[in-house]
Formats: structure tokens, C-alpha cells, sequence
């Protein structure tokens, strides 16, 4: 009897257990929104390669966005580099997290809201400046993360305008 009542204990827990484990640790999170940060001054610094250091350099990178996916680091940093040259053509980025979770110990999934702004100038810089008004692109991004002996880094990026 001690021993049935024993193994349906055992077999009660294991469920927490393991929920235990896929639960993101507060400093894993405050590292992955300390990337994030770091990205976001670094993109409006206008520095693409600082800004890349949020990325996994691996070949199994993705950055999916309207445009289709890219794939692999040097892929995605010669898309940023290519679909954003300047500093000016950058913009100002804010970046809002939404929700973090974990997938299992060492892979999380942010949620977040994305914002270029882009002070108004009295000549076109893109296609659709139109006078001399600010000019903004929002969006949501999806990243996942994976933590490695580096710390934790974007391994999938999917970005979209919510224009």
C-alpha cells in the first residue's frame, strides 16, 4: 500500500516538475531585455555590427519579415546593411516587450512592439516622406532565443509592419 500511494505521489509531481523547469528565471529574463536594450542603442547609434551582437552568428540564423527569410548572420546583417546604409535611414528605434516566455531551459519567445520614427526633413528620404511631416513605422516582432555560453541570442527573428 505504502508503496502504491508512494508511486502516485511521485507520479503528482513530475508534471510539476518539469513546469518548474520550463518557468524563465528572472535573470534570464533581465538578460534577454538587456540584449534587446543593447540593440536598441545600438541602433540608434547607427552601428549595424554592434547591433548584430544580439544575434547567434550561425548559419541556422532566420529573419523572416514581408520580404521573405534570410538566412544565416552574415545574410541578415547584409540585409540591415543594405535595407538601412545611414544613420538617417535608421531611424529612431523604441522597442516595447510584451511577453516573454520559456519554450524549455535554455530557448525563450519574446513578443514585442517595434517603432522607427523619423524626425521630418525637407527632402525625401524614402518614397512615401511626404512635406516636411515625422514620419513612423510600427510593428511586432516575434524572437526566439537561445542560451548559450555567450549569453542569450536571437536565433529566429520574425518582424512585420503593422502598416
Amino acid at each position: 500500500m505504502i508503496r502504491f500511494v508512494l508511486i502516485i505521489i511521485i507520479t503528482l509531481l513530475i508534471p510539476f516538475k518539469s513546469l518548474a523547469q520550463s518557468i524563465l528565471k528572472d535573470n534570464d529574463e533581465k538578460s534577454i531585455i538587456g540584449v534587446l536594450k543593447a540593440q536598441q542603442n545600438a541602433w540608434n547609434e547607427g552601428n549595424i555590427e554592434e547591433f548584430m551582437k544580439g544575434y547567434i552568428k550561425s548559419k541556422n540564423l532566420v529573419f523572416n519579415s514581408s520580404t521573405g527569410p534570410h538566412f544565416g548572420w552574415l545574410s541578415v546583417r547584409d540585409r540591415y546593411k543594405w535595407r538601412y546604409p545611414t544613420k538617417e535611414r535608421m531611424g529612431k528605434l523604441t522597442f516595447k516587450v510584451q511577453k516573454i516566455s520559456s519554450v524549455s531551459e535554455n530557448v525563450a519567445q519574446l513578443l514585442g512592439k517595434f517603432n522607427l520614427f523619423f524626425p521630418s526633413k525637407c527632402f525625401k528620404i524614402f518614397k512615401n516622406f511626404k512635406n516636411c511631416e515625422d514620419q513612423e513605422i510600427n510593428g511586432f516582432f516575434t524572437l526566439l532565443w537561445v542560451k548559450t555560453e555567450n549569453g542569450w541570442l536571437i536565433l529566429s527573428d520574425h518582424t512585420s509592419r503593422a502598416d
